[in-house]
C-alpha cells in the first residue's frame, strides 16, 4: 500500500505543491513531497467552502497549540488573526510543537478545562476523526466574536495557515473524512496562581470564568481557621476572609457533563504577620506613634512607616479632601483647623500582592463654643470643624430625658420646649468629647 502512493506521489507530482501532515500527533506522511502554506486552494480556503485565511505563515504550533494559546493568552507579541489582511500569527514556546506543546489529550488532562455535554456551551471542540484508516484528533475553538451563528477557528498541523471555518466545514470534513465517536466539547475555566495573600480582617475575590454547564464547588482543606468564606461557595467566584495568621490550602472542584471526571486547582491562602507601623511628626513636635486615630495640630504633617519585609506602601485617601503627597513609607499633608483626612495604607511585597492594611485618620477639632447662652430658643455650636458632631443635652438638677442630635457647625438645635433651668451640653466627635458646656435655659 505504501509502495502504491508512493508510486502516485511520484507520477503526480507536477499536479501538487506539498501533501498534509494530520493535526495533532498524527500525520499522513507523504515522503518526498510537502505543501505550501500559501495554496488557498490545497487547504479549501475561498467564499465557496465558508473559509477565510486568518494567518499568512503556518509557524511551528499545530491544533492542539493553537486552540490552547488562544484562551491562555498565549500568542506573541504582534500575532493578529485577521482575514482581511492576514498577517503573521505565532505562539509562545509552551505551545509550539518543537517546544513539546498540547496533544490531543491536552484538553482532557487539563485543569484548566473541563468537558461539558454540547457544543452549544463549549469554547473548544476537540473532534475525533478517521482520514484514510488512522484516527487523529482535531481541536478547533469558537471564534469568540461570533456569537449568532458562530464561526470556528483552527489549523491542521505545522503545514496549514490559521484558518476560520464552519463546525462540520474543517479540511478533513471538506476532505471526506470521516468520524469515529461523537465531538466532544470542553469549556476553559481559567488559570488560578498558585498563592494569594489575604490580609488579616480584610476580604480577598478569587475567580474562576463562570461558564454554563459547570459546577464549581470550593472547600479549605489546609489547616482551618486561617480563612473562612463571606460568599456562597458553589459558584465561579469566592470572597475569602483573612482570620488568623498562617497558611492554609483552598481547593476548587469543577463539574462539567456527567460521568466525567471533575477538575481541581489548589491554591495557598497566606495571611501574612505583617503589622503596619510608623509614627508622624507635627509642625511643633516629632516622633509620635502612629495611631488609628491621631488628633494633629494645624500645619504641616509628615507620616513615616516602618519597611520592614515590605517593599512598597500605596496610600488612598477615602475621606476628607486635604491634598497631599505620598512616596513609599511617606506622606505629607498641611492640617487645616477643623479640618480632618483619612487613608488607607496598603503594604506591597516585590511582587505587588497585598500583605497589610490599615486605616488611619488625622483630625484637627479646632475651637468649639456653644451659643447663645443663655438661651430661651435655639442654640448652635460653633467650631471650623465640617464634619457630624454628636450633641447631648443632660439636664443638671432636673430628672428628665437626655436629647440627643447629630449635628454639623452652627446648625440651629430647638430648645424651647425645655423646662426652664441647667443643663450640660457635651459634643462629641466619634468616641473623643470636643466640647462641655454648662447651658442656661430662660423661660
Amino acid at each position: 500500500m505504501i509502495l502504491k502512493l508512493q508510486t502516485l506521489v511520484l507520477i503526480e507530482l507536477h499536479h501538487m505543491k506539498k501533501l498534509i501532515f494530520f493535526c495533532l500527533s498524527f500525520f499522513v506522511a507523504l515522503e518526498g513531497v510537502s505543501q505550501s502554506c500559501g495554496d488557498d486552494g490545497f487547504w479549501k480556503i475561498g467564499s465557496q467552502f465558508g473559509t477565510q485565511r486568518l494567518s499568512s505563515n503556518c509557524g511551528d504550533f499545530i491544533c492542539h497549540g493553537f486552540a490552547a494559546a488562544y484562551w491562555e493568552d498565549g500568542f506573541t507579541q504582534g500575532s493578529s488573526l485577521n482575514s482581511t489582511n492576514p498577517g503573521i500569527v505565532n505562539v509562545k514556546t509552551q505551545y509550539t510543537q518543537s517546544g513539546g506543546g498540547p496533544t490531543e489529550t491536552y484538553f482532557r488532562d487539563s485543569p484548566l478545562y473541563v468537558q461539558v455535554c454540547g457544543q452549544s456551551l463549549s469554547n473548544i471542540d476537540v473532534v475525533t476523526q478517521v482520514y484514510g484508516s488512522s484516527p487523529g484528533f482535531h481541536s478547533l475553538v469558537r471564534d469568540r466574536n461570533t456569537i449568532f451563528n458562530p464561526k470556528f477557528i483552527s489549523k491542521y498541523g505545522t503545514e496549514s495557515p490559521v484558518i476560520r471555518h464552519d463546525l462540520n466545514s474543517t479540511w478533513y470534513e471538506l476532505n471526506n473524512a470521516s468520524k469515529t465517536e461523537p465531538d466532544k466539547h470542553y469549556v476553559y475555566l481559567g488559570k488560578l496562581k498558585t498563592e494569594y495573600y489575604v490580609p488579616k480582617g480584610q476580604i480577598k475575590p478569587i475567580s474562576l470564568l463562570s461558564k454554563p454547564g459547570a459546577t464549581y464547588s470550593w472547600s479549605i482543606i489546609g489547616p482551618p481557621g486561617i480563612v473562612s468564606f463571606t460568599s456562597a461557595t458553589n459558584g465561579a467566584s469566592v470572597s475569602l476572609q483573612g482570620d488568623s495568621f498562617g497558611t492554609t490550602q483552598v481547593k476548587v472542584t469543577v463539574s462539567g457533563c456527567s460521568g466525567i471526571p471533575p477538575k481541581e486547582q489548589i491554591i495557598t491562602i497566606i495571611v501574612p504577620a505583617i503589622n503596619i507601623s510608623g509614627t508622624y511628626t507635627t509642625s511643633n513636635s516629632t516622633n509620635h506613634t502612629l495611631g488609628n486615630g491621631n488628633q494633629v495640630p494645624s500645619g504641616n504633617i509628615s507620616t513615616y512607616l516602618s519597611m520592614t519585609g515590605i517593599n512598597n506602601f500605596v496610600w488612598e485617601r477615602y475621606q476628607g479632601n486635604l491634598p497631599f503627597w505620598a512616596h513609599t513609607n511617606q506622606m505629607h499633608f498641611t492640617m487645616q483647623s477643623g479640618n480632618y483626612v483619612s487613608f488607607r495604607i496598603y503594604a506591597r511585597s516585590s511582587s505587588n500582592d497585598t500583605l497589610a492594611v490599615r486605616n488611619v485618620t488625622y483630625y484637627n477639632y479646632g475651637n468649639f463654643s456653644l451659643y447663645p447662652n443663655p438661651s430661651s430658643s435655639i442654640i448652635s455650636i460653633k467650631s471650623d470643624y465640617n464634619g457630624h458632631m454628636d450633641l447631648e443635652i443632660i439636664p443638671l438638677y432636673k430628672s428628665s430625658k437626655i436629647l440627643e442630635f447629630k449635628i454639623t457647625a452652627d446648625e440651629k438645635v430647638d430648645i424651647q420646649d425645655l423646662p426652664k433651668g441647667d443643663y450640660l451640653v457635651r459634643v462629641k466627635i466619634g468616641e473623643d468629647v470636643v466640647l462641655e458646656s454648662r447651658l442656661i435655659k430662660n423661660e
